[in-house]
Parts: C-alpha cells; sequence; structure tokens
C-alpha cells in the first residue's frame, strides 16, 4: 500500500460498516490532484476485491491502466477479474451527448447481472466533460437518479469529479445528492439541510 492508503483503506472499511445496516452509500468524490486519486481508486478497488465484491470501474484511458497496474501489484490475477472496466466517455457520452435516461440505462444493464446474482458490489465513476459545455441540469438529473437507485442496489457507489472543472453551483448540487463526501485526503458524511 501507499502512503495514506491506510487511513482511506480504514474510511472506506468505516463506510462498509455502515453498509451491514443501511441501504448503500453515494459518495462523491472531489479531486484535486491526480496522485492521490490514483491511490484513492486502488485503495477502494483492493478493499472492495479484498471483500469479495466486483467492481464497475468507469474511468479514462489515461488514468485506468496506471490504476490497473497498481491494483495487480497487490491482488492476484483471479481477483482483477472482477474488475469491470467501462471508458467513461463510452458510459456517460454514449449518443454523443449527456443524455441521463441514456446514461442510467446503462449503469443498471451494467449492475443488473451483480443485482440478479445477489453479488456484493461497488462502482466507481469519473464523470468528466467538454470545456464549453453546461451540464449542471443534467448532471443533477442524473446524480439525483442514481441516488434514488442506490438504496435498492445496495452498494457503494464513488462520483469523481475534478475539483477544477466543478462551478460553485454544480457543487451545491453534487453535495445535495450524496450522503458522503470523499476528497484527496478522506472521507466524510455529508450534512444535509433541513427544511
Amino acid at each position: 500500500m501507499f502512503k495514506g492508503d491506510q487511513q482511506l483503506e480504514k474510511e472506506i472499511t468505516d463506510i462498509q460498516d455502515i453498509l451491514q445496516t443501511s441501504e448503500g452509500a453515494h459518495v462523491l468524490y472531489y479531486v484535486e490532484e491526480p496522485a492521490p486519486y490514483i491511490d484513492n481508486a486502488v485503495s477502494y478497488i483492493v478493499a472492495g476485491i479484498e471483500q469479495g465484491d466486483r467492481i464497475l470501474f468507469v474511468e479514462n484511458e489515461r488514468l485506468y491502466p496506471k490504476i490497473l497496474k497498481r491494483v495487480g501489484e497487490l491482488v492476484s490475477e483471479e481477483q482483477l477479474k472482477n474488475i469491470h472496466y467501462v471508458n467513461n466517455f463510452t458510459f456517460y457520452w454514449r449518443n454523443g451527448n449527456f443524455h441521463p435516461p441514456t446514461i442510467l440505462a446503462y449503469f443498471f444493464d451494467s449492475v443488473s447481472p451483480f443485482v440478479e446474482e445477489e453479488l456484493t458490489f461497488r462502482t466507481w465513476g469519473h464523470i468528466e466533460w467538454r470545456d464549453e459545455m453546461e451540464i449542471t441540469k443534467d448532471i443533477k438529473e442524473y446524480e439525483s437518479a442514481v441516488n434514488q437507485l442506490i438504496p435498492h442496489i445496495k452498494a457503494i457507489s464513488v462520483c469523481a469529479y475534478d475539483a477544477s472543472r466543478v462551478s460553485g453551483a454544480l457543487r451545491e448540487v453534487l453535495l445535495d445528492c450524496h450522503g458522503f463526501l470523499m476528497t484527496d485526503d478522506g472521507i466524510s458524511c455529508i450534512s444535509k439541510k433541513i427544511e
């Protein structure tokens, strides 16, 4: 493991303990730097594999080989088969646009074999978009729907967003749609406003 991995692994284990009595966890990962992001992704995958989870891992093709190489140094070849990788642009931009109903259908198709076979699983999705795009409304629709789905699929689902790309308005939307906030340094519960 790498520096800081034990702390994150402990925090991920704490979330897993919460899951023993709850209905799943929807985690917003606010990514600041690539190196700790890779460390955290590796810890998340390895912790899941050690627990027997299947992992739906949605990542870009720049980072995935680096993450997979590190995971491969820590788990067996057989355990690597528990990782189900999808390129994030294929996943989120399937029809050339960020269309929440299409993404949700693809998400459900991707996890339904785990649900049907009653396998434990976790997901990790790195959401990216082109600079000129304004997609706050679409992301809100997607994340709200995933947040409603989580109790039914009983999984930990991490949604990673690059902090430099997230406007103040989008950050508020994301915080409202998730139960946990993960940063490069740790994980905490998001306090919800009572109305």
